[in-house]
């Protein structure tokens, strides 16, 4: 029988802020305790809040989380003067077998937390770039907690290629996942935009520029012009939203709505009030949490045809791929879908059994905790022998 673990998952991205790194984090952590291992999250406390979100007793905020601009998006870094002295007490306080970070290589909990462990080091990388000044900048001390690593996941061969090409190591690739029961085609659907005669169309993303919601916006009135009942549910928000309000198209004004962000049970029901999920990001996606929302929702996709959604999404099977940044094959391929029932009907049921089978979190929880007892058992560490002996 294989031992319980004492984890300590870090990040300085963490509910109530919104994103996938979140949905990771909060998600592979809930699985892990399922099983049975102490998993604990250190984060940064953060003044906004996008959604009421209560701590369970298993996370640990120190700090204050800011938001910075990094890869055409916005992110955060934990700032205070005494965040070392805090990290340090933590680690030594917790005697943790595993500390998890996420992103280890961006200041400043992740960083921090790999250099002071005592602990078996994992890393998960999610971003992708295609070239990271920083990483090249400040590649002497970043080195160093590379080298920290025990191991190394990336949520996919983009994510695995963007740290690999400054960073050369070997990597485990090791998915994103989606709750399969809270994501799911039967249940309530959000009012009152379930009711009448409309199509909806929906977007969910931060308001960053690379997540594409400009191209939607341009591609709107072609849409309506074939499809008059289209309408547009747009679900986040930023400090950009005043701009992207802007953006609309006059005549199709009343075709776009601006819900915010919405609490986690609104936006299941959100993505089951949709016929068509649309995703038009433009760069800097390595896996595409939002896609598998959608797939476990049932709801066929049109999505930018990028690197990292080609990691998700087969063009012809869950969804359609558009052009990057190109409005008019964005609406072409959304009118297809409106316009055919019976495919997009295929293709969200194909979507659904796909999330179903390969990304469920119990699913990616498996195989995240098998490469912990993997490099456990390599590194013949000590408290990982002892530890089997009294289980």
């Amino acid at each position: 029988m294989k031992p319980l673990l004492r984890i300590l998952m870090v990040s300085d991205i963490y509910y109530p802020y919104p994103g996938g790194v979140s949905e990771h984090i909060h998600h592979l952590t809930l699985e892990l305790r399922k099983r049975g291992h102490e998993v604990q999250i250190l984060t940064a406390r953060y003044r906004e809040k996008t959604f009421d979100f209560q701590d369970p007793p298993w996370v640990i905020r120190v700090g204050r989380g800011i938001k910075i601009p990094i890869n055409k998006s916005f992110s955060k870094i934990t700032f205070s003067p005494r965040i070392t002295r805090w990290v340090k007490k933590v680690l030594d306080e917790g005697n943790y077998h595993i500390v998890h970070a996420h992103s280890p290589l961006t200041p400043t909990l992740p960083m921090l937390s790999i250099l002071y462990s005592q602990s078996v080091n994992f890393g998960t990388f999610h971003a992708a770039h295609d070239f990271s000044r920083g990483y090249e900048l400040f590649k002497p001390i970043l080195m160093r907690v590379f080298e920290r690593l025990d191991g190394r996941i990336a949520v996919s061969e983009v994510a695995r290629q963007s740290v690999a090409r400054h960073f050369p190591g070997e990597y485990r690739i090791i998915p994103n996942g989606v709750d399969v029961e809270r994501f799911r085609p039967d249940g309530p659907r959000l009012a009152p935009y379930d009711q009448g005669p409309w199509k909806n169309l929906l977007f969910v993303g931060r308001f960053d520029p690379r997540k594409g919601l400009k191209t939607l916006l341009r591609a709107m009135p072609r849409v309506v012009r074939q499809v008059p009942e289209a309408r547009l549910l747009v679900v986040g928000g930023g400090p950009l939203e005043p701009f992207y309000r802007a953006q609309v198209p006059e005549e199709v004004a009343d075709r776009v709505v601006f819900l915010g962000f919405l609490k986690p049970e609104d936006l299941s029901k959100a993505y089951r009030t949709a016929q068509v999920f649309v995703s038009p990001a433009t760069t800097g996606e390595s896996f595409g949490i939002v896609l598998l929302e959608a797939m476990a929702s049932g709801v066929p996709i049109v999505a930018s045809d990028i690197p990292g959604y080609r990691q998700v999404m087969e063009d012809g099977q869950e969804g359609l791929f558009a052009r990057p940044e190109d409005p008019e094959d964005l609406a072409e391929k959304i009118v297809a879908l409106l316009k055919n029932p019976e495919m997009a009907r295929r293709m969200g049921e194909a979507g659904r059994r796909k999330a179903v089978t390969r990304y469920a979190w119990r699913v990616v929880a498996d195989q995240v905790e098998s490469y912990y007892y993997e490099v456990l058992e390599q590194k013949g560490w000590p408290g990982f022998t002892s530890l089997t002996a009294t289980m």
